[in-house]
């Protein structure tokens, strides 16, 4: 009842009178009543396309919870993904651009069929094109956010960790996760056409999210490591060195954690999202302008 409900207080708060329409109400008063001869049905509406958006939001929620190491936050998302799922399908399940039922079966009009055709095609597509957003939703945090969490963590485990090998271990890791997320980043160039930055900030970017040059700090890191693995373990050179490595790991994490969000809200993700927003609004409208045909349909005299 969530949406519903806060889709009620911005009615109410906007001044738009709207009819509560979650209950259907067949008029069953004897025994012998049969709700499927019963002639109402609930409207398709902008509540509906709300609740399924929120529960394919969750569910990309407890995929992310699960991808990331944080799988106690599955239990409380599912919870929520679970009963809008539920209401969705209830809200589908009384929608129908069907007509007045009678206890006479009657032959449809070719608006009746061309509704029933319409419904039925907007369904398919709309689930097809949820699915589909899904789909690359889970592809693009594989591709572009998770190596990123990997690295993170990598760096945890560089920070936590004083063995050379374990150190390097995680600095090669961080390498082949950077190749992945560097791939297909927006690269700036000089006047002589060498690449000068990689950077997936697009609005005001700063070397502090360079990738390029976090890509050059890893491997001064790795060339550190290599002189620091000879010396002596008891000596200060040893201890000076692995602490400077420790502190390099601390900035670039940071660097990471500032550079994520903008990998969520790069220029295709915002095009592809629009896009996908465009589609499900579209066959809205389409249910919508069928059902306000059918209503005039069965205003008109004599029909």
């Amino acid at each position: 009842m969530s949406v519903n409900n806060t889709v009620a207080v911005f009615d109410a708060v906007l001044g738009k009178k709207n009819e509560f329409l979650r209950t259907p109400k067949y008029g069953i008063i004897n025994k012998q009543d049969d709700w499927r001869d019963k002639a109402y049905n609930l409207p398709f509406t902008k509540t509906t396309l709300l609740e399924i958006f929120f529960g394919v939001y969750g569910l990309m929620g407890i995929l992310i919870s699960i991808y990331s190491n944080n799988p106690f936050f599955v239990p409380i998302i599912a919870l929520q993904t679970i009963g809008f799922f539920f209401i969705a399908y209830m809200s589908l399940s009384h929608t129908r651009f069907k007509r007045n039922k009678s206890t006479q079966s009657r032959a449809l009009t070719k608006e009746e069929k061309m509704a029933n055709k319409i419904y039925k095609i907007s369904m398919i597509g709309m689930i097809t094109i949820i699915i589909f957003g899904g789909f690359m939703a889970i592809y693009g945090y594989n591709q572009d956010i998770y190596p990123l969490d990997r690295i993170r963590g990598h760096f945890d485990g560089i920070i936590g960790s004083s063995d050379p090998e374990a150190i390097q271990a995680h600095l090669v890791a961080i390498k082949q996760d950077l190749t992945i997320v560097t791939a297909d980043m927006a690269q700036t160039t000089n006047s002589d056409g060498e690449i000068i930055g990689k950077n997936p900030v697009w609005i005001f970017p700063t070397e502090s999210t360079n990738f390029l040059r976090i890509e050059n700090d890893v491997d001064s890191m790795i060339a550190s490591l290599a002189k620091i693995s000879v010396v002596p373990r008891d000596s200060s050179a040893y201890h000076t060195g692995m602490l400077a490595i420790t502190e390099q790991s601390k900035i670039l994490t940071i660097n990471i954690m500032d550079a994520t969000p903008y990998s969520y809200v790069s220029v295709s993700n915002i095009v592809f999202s629009t896009l996908w927003i465009a589609v499900i609004i579209g066959i809205f409208a389409a249910l919508k302008r069928k059902k306000d045909q059918l209503a005039a349909y069965d205003e008109t005299p004599g029909v």
